[in-house]
């Protein structure tokens, strides 16, 4: 996807939002709904075992990785210098957290605790939140993810479904040299992820892999490919995708950029969709259950969204600025990241997008994370490239079937 050397590839099927120009580079010369410059951006299970203090990280292949990691220590081990601010005031566990703007006190039989799960970058001048959202909403890097090489394009992230504080990353991002990487993360007293601890280790090869990673209920991984407009899928502890659907034989226009399902609540919860990039075509599919894997079939396109979108993801219930449904995109051809209202099929309405950043260094994937609902995103072409968090938001559901 976006500038790739000249990947010389016939395939359907690389999911991020990608945007090849006629030598089939991503271009970079748009411009966004705010009339700013905009360009193009560019699975697999680990588990931790913190119970044990061990030394050191000892990596397993494949998906559903074992990682035994120090339990003791949490200290940030990134490139950049900082503190993380995690003050308590009691050792009492809390079972209930806001986030609004990222700070709040909870009371338990034990004792207040202080929720300043702060990572230790705020975002730079480069990071603007609209006016609406700013009062909820609060915005760290980060950064490079350590063991990835710098120079790496990242694409999307998602949690490990069996270990809350392992992370998984799409690395060398829409390229046939693309993998999974796992990192553990360090989470404060209101479980707010704060920093990375470790390296990244590699889990999986997954070529072209893009924008979004989604989980199911059984571990099984998806991802976009591009620009190959495809989308696999991963089973827990393979180093390789199991299945590749070509999106082109399905109608879906080049290529897949982002995927996701729709949340409880809609009529058609559960159910798949995806959007392609610099087009921004909407796409349903169906998908039916073949073994462990799913067969995607019948795409049909309901909508269009503008300013080249990569990944997406549905804003949690309650969260604040939110009265109603939304979806938030990451649109990296316009260097923004907007949200849309979206009807009871959870489709996005075009006429309501609005600015959640108006300004933002080449966003692609997106995900909110499950313990504390705070929205990971990363770059792609940013130089080099690294991971925001924003605090703010509620817990989104639990990941479908």
């Amino acid at each position: 996807m976006h500038r790739h050397t000249a990947i010389a590839v016939t395939l359907s099927g690389l999911a991020g939002a990608a945007c090849p120009d006629n030598a089939g580079m991503m271009t970079t010369a748009t411009t966004g709904p705010t009339g700013g410059p905009s360009g193009d951006p560019g699975g697999v299970s680990a588990t931790l075992d913190t119970a044990d203090a061990t030394t050191d990280v000892t990596p397993t292949t494949g998906v559903g990785t074992t990682m035994a990691v120090t339990a003791t220590d949490p200290a940030p081990t990134t490139g950049t210098t900082g503190t993380t601010a995690n003050s308590t005031t009691d050792e009492s566990t809390s079972t209930a957290t806001t986030t609004n703007p990222g700070t709040t006190t909870t009371t338990t039989t034990g004792g207040p605790v202080d929720c300043s799960d702060e990572p230790p970058i705020p975002a730079g001048p480069d990071v603007v939140l609209a006016p609406e959202f700013a009062e909820f909403y609060k915005t760290y890097e980060l950064g490079q993810v350590p063991g990835i090489p710098t120079d790496s394009r990242l694409g999307g992230c998602v949690i490990s479904n069996t270990d809350p504080n392992v992370l998984l990353v799409a690395g060398d991002s829409e390229t046939a040299t693309g993998k999974v990487w796992a990192i553990e993360v360090v989470r404060g007293n209101c479980d707010h992820i704060v920093n990375f601890k470790g390296v990244a280790q590699i889990v999986a090869e997954t070529p072209y892999v893009d924008a979004n990673l989604a989980l199911v209920e059984s571990g099984l991984l998806f991802y976009t490919a591009w620009p190959v407009n495809q989308i696999s899928q991963l089973l827990p502890g393979q180093m390789a995708p199991g299945v590749s659907t070509d999106m082109a034989a399905l109608g879906v226009e080049n290529s897949v950029s982002g995927l996701g399902f729709v949340p409880p609540g809609f009529v058609d919860a559960g159910g798949m969709r995806t959007i392609t990039w610099p087009g921004g075509k909407w796409y349903h599919l169906d998908r039916t259950a073949n073994g462990n894997t799913f067969d995607l079939t019948n795409a049909q396109q309901t909508t269009a969204l503008l300013f080249g979108p990569g990944g997406f993801a549905y804003v949690p219930d309650g969260s604040p600025g939110f009265a109603v449904d939304h979806l938030i995109v990451s649109e990296w051809s316009a260097g923004t990241v907007g949200v849309y209202r979206v009807d009871d099929q959870g489709d996005p309405l075009p006429e309501s997008r609005k600015d959640f950043y108006l300004d933002f260094p080449s966003p692609w994937g997106a995900y909110f994370e499950p313990l504390t609902g705070d929205f990971m995103f990363l770059t792609w072409g940013a130089g080099q490239d690294r991971i925001y968090i924003v605090q703010g938001f509620e817990p989104p559901p639990p990941v479908p079937q």
